[in-house]
C-alpha cells in the first residue's frame, strides 16, 4: 500500500506541493501567534522592569521575607528559623526560573547589656568580693544587639580598620561597628565589650573587639540597613551560637534580587507558585512573618494581557485560515476530479470504501506530516514579520523579539494540522462511494446546487454580520467613556462573514448577470466572446472557487489596509495633538547650589524667545515658535483654565491640525483673525457655552492668580472673542483662552514659563533634530521635557497591541494573496487540461489559435476580473459600516480627539499592484501552458 501510496503522490506531485504550500501556510500562522504573542509581551515586560529600575533607582524584580520574634524561647526561635531559612532557599530561591543577581540573610538579637572592660573590671571585683553585681555598682555603655548578614565583605565598605575574621583570640569575637555608632557612643577600633543577658548576670554571653568602622556601600543600601546599636559579626559564628542558644534571635531578613533581563511569561506560573511559598501566616504564636515583592503584579498582568491577546490574534487570522481552508478543499477536490476514474475502477473491481479510504489516508497523512514540518520552521520567519510591521503592508528595521517555540504553539500546529487533514480526506471519502456507472451519472448531472446554496448560507453570514453591527452600534450608544469600553475584538470575526456572505451572494447572482450580458450582445457576440459567455454561464459550481478567493482576497485586504490605516493614523493624530507639533521641548539653565548638587531651572520669558533662535536656526529645522501658557482659575466656579500666549504667523507655519476638526475651518483662517484683531481671544467650546457668548462677542471673567502666596482676583472686561474652538495644538484640557504674544504679556500677575514647538524639514530624523540642538548648547544649559512625535509613535505602536494586528493584518493579505495566487494557477490549468477535447472540437469547427486565445481572455475576465471588481466594491461597502466601529479601540492610546476613519490611496496601489502581478503570472502559466497544449492531436480526436 505504501508503494501505491508514494506512486500516487509523484502522479500528483504539483498539486501535492500545492497543498502542501497551502497547509504549511495554516500551520506556520497558528504556530506563530503564541510564538509571537510570548516574544512580544516578554520584551514589553523588560522594558516595563528597566523603567521601574531607571525611575526608582532600585531593583525591579526583587523581593524580601521578614520575621521579627516576640517573647519566645530560643529553642522555639530556632526551630521557626531554620523553617523559615528553608522556606526562602529550598521552597522559593530553588524554584525561581530566574536568574539570581544577589541574596542575603541577616539577623540581629534581640539587644544585650553591654559592659566595657572599665566597667567589666568593676563587676569581676564585686564578684570577688562575694558581693551580688547590681547595676547600680558601675556603668552600663547601652543595650546593644548582634548582627549579622551572609557575605559581608560585599554589603560593607570598610570605613576604619579592618573587616572581622574568625581566626582570632580564643573566646573572643571580633565584630565592626557603624560610622554612628562609633561617634554617638565613642567606640573605637580595639576596643573590648562584654555582652551580658542581664546586667547583674555573673558570666557574660561573648567578648567583642571593635576590629573596624563600616559603612553599608550604595549597591546595598536598597535592602540592608544595619540598626545604630549594633555588633556586626561573621555569620557563621552567629549560627553556632544560636544552634548553642547562648543567643536569642529577634529578627531575620531574607532578600533577594534577580536578573530581570531572564524573566519570560512562560514561567508566570512557576514564578507566581513560588512566590507564593513565603506565606506570611505562621502556627507560632509570637511570630510576625512579612512579605513583599515588586514584581507579580507586573508579571501576572502581562501574562493575563498575552493570553487575551494570544485569542485576538487567533480571531484576527481567520481570514487567512478560512482562505488557506477554501484552497485546500478545491486542490483536493481537483485531485479527486482527476482520480475518480481510477477509483470508481478500484471499487468495480471489489476493493471496499475503506481500503480506498485507508490509500487516501496514508497520502493525506503524508502531506499532513510534510505540512506540519515546513510550517514549524516558516513560523519563526513569519514572526519576524509580525514583529517588522509599522502599519499595513509597511515595515521597519526593529530590533528582533526572542522568538521561542513553545507548547502552546505545537498544540495550535497539531490541531491545524489535523483539520486540514480531514478537510483533504473529505473529497476522497465522497468520491470512493462511486462505482463507474454511479460516476458517469454524476458527470451528466452538473445542474446540482451547492450545500451553501440550498442552506442559504449567504444570506444568514449576512444576516449574522448585520445583527452583529446593529448590535455593536446600538451597545456604543449607552457607553458613556469610550475609553473604558472592552475591546471586543470579534468585530472582526463579524467582518469576515459580511465579506464572505456578500461573495457568496454574488456567486448566487452571477449567472443571472452573465445571462444578462449574453441577452444584450446576442446578436453581435463572435464565436470566441459566445463561446466563452456559454461556457462560464453553464459551467456550474466549478468556478465558484476561484472566485470566492478572488473576492475574499481583495475584499478581507481592502478592509484591512482601511482599518490599519484607521487605526494608525489615529493614534499618530492623537500624538501629534498632545505634542502640538514635530518636536517640542523646553531649555533650561544649570546652576551649581553650595551643597554641591545642581539645580535646573527653566527658560522663561523672553530669554526663551532668545534660546529658541539660537538652538532652531539649523539645517534640519523647517519653522520654529514659542508659546507661553498659564494654569490657573476662574472665578467663582474655580473651575481650571489654561491662558496661552502665541505669535500667530509663526504658530501657524509650525502646527499641523487634522482638517476636520473645528468645524472644518483650518487653523490658519482662524490665526488670521487673531492677527487681524491682536487684542482678541480664541475660546474653547465648553468656556463660550458656560459664558454664553459667540464669536464677534464681548466677554468679561475673572481669573485668580498669586501674589506673594496670597490669591488675587483679577477681573477682564470687554475681551472680544475673535473665534470658537473646539480643539487646539498642544491643548488637552477643555477650557482655554488663546490670545497673541503681547497680549499675553500684558496679563496681570501671569506665568511666563512656555516651551518651543519645532516643524522639522521633510525626512529629517529626530535624532538630527536632538543633535544639532545639543550642538549649540554651552556646558550651563540643558533640555527638558523633549517629545518627538515621529518617536512617540513609533514607540506607542511598538509597546502595543496594535504592533501585533498591524503584522497580522499585514499577513493576512500576504498569505491569501501567495495561496491565491497558486490556487489561480493550478485551477486554470486543470480546467485547460480537462477541456482539451472541446479545444479539439473548436479547432476542427475552424476556430483558430488566436481566438482560441481571446475565448480563454474573455473567461478570465468575466470569472477573475468581474471577482476582483466585486472584492473591491464588497471591500469598500465593509469598511464603511465597520471601520467606524474602531473608535471602541481606543484604548491603544489617549484619545484626545474624535475618532476619524482613513482611506489612503498607497494602500489601494498596493493591493492592485499586488493582485494585478498575481493574475498576470496566472494569466502568463496559463498561457504558456495552452501554447504547449498538442491540440493537433486534439484537433484530430476533435474530426474523429
Amino acid at each position: 500500500m505504501l508503494r501505491l501510496i508514494f506512486r500516487k503522490i509523484l502522479n500528483n506531485k504539483w498539486m501535492v506541493i500545492c497543498l502542501v504550500i497551502g497547509c504549511a501556510f495554516a500551520i506556520a500562522v497558528a504556530a506563530a501567534i503564541p510564538m509571537y504573542a510570548s516574544g512580544m509581551y516578554n520584551t514589553m515586560l523588560v522594558n516595563e522592569f528597566k523603567k521601574e529600575q531607571v525611575q526608582f533607582d532600585t531593583f525591579p524584580f526583587k523581593a524580601s521575607y521578614n520575621v521579627t520574634f516576640f517573647g519566645l524561647q530560643s529553642d522555639t526561635v530556632k526551630r521557626v528559623y531554620e523553617s523559615l531559612d528553608s522556606t526562602f532557599y529550598n521552597k522559593y530561591m530553588a524554584n525561581m526560573p530566574v536568574e539570581v543577581m544577589k541574596d542575603c540573610n541577616s539577623v540581629s538579637t534581640k539587644t544585650y547589656s553591654v559592659l566595657d572592660q572599665n566597667n567589666y573590671r568593676i563587676k569581676q571585683d564585686n564578684i570577688l568580693k562575694e558581693e551580688k553585681p547590681s547595676y547600680r555598682n558601675f556603668t552600663i555603655k547601652t543595650d546593644f544587639c548582634l548582627t549579622s548578614v551572609v557575605d559581608a565583605e560585599t554589603v560593607f565598605d570598610v570605613v576604619g580598620g579592618r573587616m572581622f575574621r574568625t581566626d582570632t583570640e580564643e573566646g573572643v569575637i571580633e565584630a565592626v561597628i557603624s560610622e554612628y555608632a562609633a561617634a554617638l557612643y565613642r567606640m573605637s577600633v580595639g576596643d573590648y565589650y562584654f555582652v551580658y543577658n542581664k546586667p547583674d548576670d555573673d558570666d557574660f554571653i561573648a567578648k567583642i573587639k571593635i576590629v573596624g568602622i563600616v559603612k553599608v556601600n550604595e549597591s546595598s543600601a536598597s535592602f540592608f540597613t544595619v540598626a545604630e546599636r549594633a555588633f556586626i559579626t561573621d555569620f557563621d559564628i552567629m549560627q553556632e551560637m544560636l544552634k548553642e542558644s547562648q543567643i536569642t534571635l529577634s529578627q531575620a531578613n531574607w532578600f533577594a534580587a534577580f536578573d530581570y533581563t531572564t524573566a519570560r511569561l512562560r514561567y508566570a506560573n512557576d514564578i507566581s507558585q513560588a512566590t507564593q511559598a513565603l506565606s506570611t501566616s505562621s502556627s507560632v504564636t509570637g511570630v510576625i512573618i512579612n512579605t513583599s515583592n515588586n514584581y507579580i503584579s507586573i508579571i501576572n498582568n502581562y501574562n493575563r494581557d498575552m493570553q487575551t491577546m494570544q485569542k485576538v490574534f487567533l480571531l484576527l487570522i481567520i481570514p487567512v485560515i478560512l482562505m488557506i481552508a477554501m484552497y485546500v478543499v478545491m486542490i483536493s477536490r481537483l485531485m479527486m476530479e482527476r482520480e475518480k476514474s481510477e477509483i470508481a475502477t478500484l471499487a468495480s473491481r471489489g476493493a471496499s470504501r475503506n481500503q480506498i479510504f485507508l490509500i487516501y489516508l496514508g497520502q493525506g497523512i503524508v502531506i499532513a506530516v510534510v505540512s506540519f514540518i515546513f510550517g514549524i520552521l516558516l513560523a519563526r520567519l513569519l514572526c519576524r514579520l509580525l514583529g517588522a510591521a509599522n502599519g499595513f503592508m509597511e515595515f521597519v528595521n526593529r530590533t528582533a523579539i526572542e522568538v521561542r517555540f513553545e507548547s502552546t504553539s505545537l498544540v495550535y500546529a497539531i490541531v491545524c494540522a489535523l483539520i486540514y487533514l480531514i478537510m483533504i480526506l473529505v473529497p476522497a471519502y465522497k468520491a470512493s462511494k462511486y462505482t463507474i456507472v454511479q460516476l458517469k451519472q454524476s458527470i451528466a448531472d452538473q445542474s446540482k446546487r451547492s450545500f451553501w446554496q440550498v442552506m442559504f448560507l449567504d444570506v444568514i453570514l449576512i444576516g449574522v454580520s448585520l445583527y452583529f453591527l446593529y448590535d455593536y452600534e446600538q451597545m456604543s450608544k449607552y457607553i458613556q467613556d469610550v475609553q473604558s469600553a472592552q475591546v471586543d475584538f470579534t468585530l472582526f470575526l463579524a467582518v469576515t462573514m459580511f465579506i464572505l456572505g456578500l461573495g457568496l451572494l454574488f456567486i448566487r447572482l452571477f449567472p443571472y448577470l452573465t445571462e444578462l450580458v449574453f441577452i444584450i450582445g446576442k446578436r453581435h457576440w463572435k464565436p470566441a466572446s459566445y463561446n466563452a459567455l456559454m461556457h462560464v454561464s453553464r459551467s456550474g459550481n466549478y468556478k465558484h472557487f476561484i472566485m470566492i478567493f478572488l473576492i475574499l482576497t481583495i475584499g478581507v485586504g481592502i478592509f484591512n489596509a482601511n482599518s490599519g490605516r484607521t487605526l494608525n493614523e489615529n493614534l499618530e493624530d492623537n500624538i501629534r495633538y498632545e505634542i502640538g507639533a514635530d518636536a517640542s521641548f523646553v531649555p533650561t539653565l544649570i546652576f551649581l547650589n553650595d551643597d554641591g548638587s545642581f539645580s535646573y531651572i527653566p527658560v522663561k520669558g523672553g530669554g526663551l524667545m532668545s534660546f529658541a533662535e539660537l538652538y532652531c536656526n539649523s539645517d534640519s529645522v523647517n519653522n520654529y515658535t514659542t508659546y507661553y501658557y498659564y494654569n490657573t482659575e476662574t472665578r467663582p466656579s474655580r473651575e481650571p483654565i489654561t491662558f496661552i500666549g502665541i505669535e500667530p504667523s509663526e504658530f501657524g507655519n509650525v502646527v499641523k491640525l487634522r482638517k476636520d476638526l473645528n468645524e472644518g475651518i483650518p487653523i490658519n483662517h482662524i490665526l488670521n483673525i487673531l492677527s487681524s484683531y491682536p487684542q482678541g481671544m480664541i475660546i474653547s467650546r465648553s468656556l463660550a457655552n458656560e459664558y454664553g457668548v459667540k464669536e464677534g462677542q464681548f466677554m468679561n471673567y475673572v481669573y485668580s492668580s498669586t501674589v506673594d502666596k496670597m490669591p488675587v482676583e483679577n477681573l477682564v472686561e470687554n475681551a472680544l472673542v475673535v473665534a470658537v474652538v473646539d480643539y487646539w495644538p498642544a491643548m488637552t484640557g477643555e477650557r482655554f483662552i488663546v490670545m497673541t504674544r503681547d497680549n499675553y504679556f500684558v496679563m496681570k500677575d501671569f506665568d511666563t514659563k512656555g516651551r518651543i514647538l519645532i516643524d522639522k524639514k521633510e525626512g529629517v530624523p529626530d535624532s538630527q533634530v536632538l543633535a544639532d540642538i545639543k550642538g549649540k548648547m554651552g556646558p550651563e544649559e540643558a533640555i527638558d521635557s523633549i517629545k518627538f512625535t515621529d518617536y512617540n509613535v513609533t514607540l506607542a505602536k511598538k509597546n502595543s497591541v496594535l504592533n501585533g494586528m498591524n503584522g497580522i493584518l499585514t499577513l493576512d493579505f500576504l498569505i491569501s494573496m501567495i495561496v491565491c495566487c497558486i490556487g489561480f494557477i493550478i485551477f486554470w490549468i486543470i480546467s485547460v487540461r480537462q477541456r482539451v477535447l472541446q479545444f479539439g472540437i473548436f479547432r476542427a469547427m475552424g476556430m483558430n489559435k488566436g481566438e482560441l486565445y481571446r475565448m480563454i481572455f474573455y473567461e478570465q475576465l468575466m470569472i477573475s476580473f468581474v471577482s476582483v471588481i466585486a472584492g473591491i466594491v464588497i471591500g469598500g461597502v465593509a469598511s464603511q459600516l465597520f471601520v467606524p466601529l474602531f473608535e471602541r479601540m481606543s484604548t491603544l492610546s489617549n484619545q484626545y480627539l474624535p475618532f476619524a476613519t482613513y482611506r489612503d490611496g498607497i494602500d489601494y496601489i498596493r493591493i492592485y499592484v499586488i493582485t494585478g502581478v498575481s493574475l498576470i503570472i496566472g494569466l502568463s502559466v496559463l498561457i504558456r501552458f495552452i501554447s504547449k497544449l498538442k491540440i493537433d492531436q486534439a484537433l484530430k480526436l476533435g474530426e474523429d
